[in-house]
């Protein structure tokens, strides 16, 4: 199952691609993490309280009205701060977007390059944003709306099983839609960089691959899950491990404020470079899952042949799994650049020079016409084994010899 065995590729291209190390990449590779880390929109947005707004709070029996709050001077306060939580939010989403290509490029060519491959991929990006932002709506209708109705709610007391029944339908929807952001993200975002499609038709060219494959997609998904949870636990240890030293140094004198100062920084960037190899790591094994189940929309064919010397073909995979046929960065022709084995014999020689070096070449008797010539050059051309250009000498030499 390709699910299963891109486990393993996917470590090798990773590390194909980070090593050697180069400062000077990781960091910029930080960066895109930082936006794109989350994988999706799916931070939920908590709806809650221990009170409404609607009508005038009643006092308890021990309260003092002269604590009470007004809402109409606190309401402008928390319209503002929400409002400016939603900008820098809508901001920070469709910066992550464009940096969703950004990434995909990186991954595809081996390099990163953060404005040539944003500003190649400004439109793609704002496409997904605006899929991201209607997918957060619907989420916040379905949500929003049966908790405010029982925030603002004007009864004194909630029925227990109103919210459990808000809960039960909370759990399956918000599955289906960390479900539908993931899908997006790791592989309909590729499809719309491949194949240079909107959001909609980019799903619709998936939708057959997932259909048709929707098992090897049920594994990922699952497995994904799982080691998720697992590299959040053993990156939090080394967290951990990361601050330490620093808490440590709070405690001296003097070195406090200065650890303050210099401390987090580096510890928000230390938790960011622990996070390149892992989001690297996530997001190739969802390529290597996406082009063995369908080669037209592979994105890295160059390194899943390096990692499986060459990309032989799997017998359990649709239309045989890889093959060399689509080799290469760019759509179309691939594989044509260079698919000649540097071992194997070039029959090309042969028809280029079909001539036998120890094969007489008559051709140099008809440019020598004169046969004498030709049989003088031999150096037997007479008795003495030189030619002294005078024959008739010759032959009365031959004739006293046999006489």
């Amino acid at each position: 199952m390709f699910a299963i065995d891109d486990l393993s590729d996917a470590i090798d291209v990773t590390r194909e691609f980070l090593t050697p190390v180069r400062l000077w990449m990781w960091l910029k590779l930080a960066l895109l993490v930082f936006f794109v880390g989350g994988a999706g929109f799916g931070s939920p947005m908590s709806f809650g309280g221990g009170g409404g707004f609607g009508g005038e709070p009643t006092p308890g029996p021990g309260a003092d009205p002269g604590t009470s709050v007004d809402v109409g001077e606190v309401l402008p306060v928390v319209i503002a701060v929400v409002f400016v939580v939603l900008v820098v939010g809508l901001v920070f989403l469709f910066v992550g977007s464009l940096f969703e290509f950004t990434l995909l490029e990186s991954l595809r060519t081996g390099e990163v390059h953060i404005r040539r491959y944003t500003k190649r991929n400004v439109g793609h990006g704002t496409r997904l944003f605006g899929f991201r932002v209607v997918l957060g709506l619907i989420g916040l209708v379905l949500f929003g709306v049966p908790v405010l109705a029982i925030v603002f709610s004007t009864s004194e007391t909630v029925s227990l099983g109103l919210i459990g029944l808000l809960v039960l339908l909370a759990i399956p929807v918000g599955i289906a839609f960390a479900v539908v952001d993931r899908l997006t993200t790791v592989f309909v975002a590729p499809t719309m960089l491949e194949h240079d499609l909107g959001v909609v038709a980019a799903w619709k060219r998936f939708w057959p691959t997932l259909r048709g494959h929707w098992t090897e997609y049920v594994v990922y998904l699952l497995l994904v899950w799982v080691l998720q949870l697992a590299l959040t636990f053993v990156t939090g240890i080394l967290f951990v491990v990361l601050l330490i030293p620093f808490l440590l140094l709070l405690f001296i004198p003097f070195l406090g404020l200065l650890v303050l100062l210099v401390g987090l920084p580096v510890i928000f960037l230390g938790a960011l470079l622990i996070q390149v190899p892992i989001v690297t790591y996530l997001r190739y094994y969802a390529l290597l899952v996406l082009g063995d189940t369908d080669a037209d929309l592979d994105l890295i064919p160059e390194q899943r042949a390096a990692v499986r010397d060459g990309g032989p073909d799997r017998p359990d995979g649709p239309g045989g799994g890889w093959t060399t046929e689509r080799d290469g960065l760019d759509g179309g022709n691939r594989g044509q650049d260079d698919t000649s084995d540097p071992w194997e014999y070039d029959e090309s020689r042969d028809q280029d020079d079909t001539s036998d070096p120890w094969e007489y070449d008559e051709s140099r008797d008809q440019d020598d016409t004169d046969s004498s010539d030709r049989a003088d050059d031999t150096g037997w051309g007479d008795s003495n084994g030189w030619d002294d250009g005078d024959d008739e000498d010759d032959e009365a030499n031959e004739d006293d010899r046999w006489q």
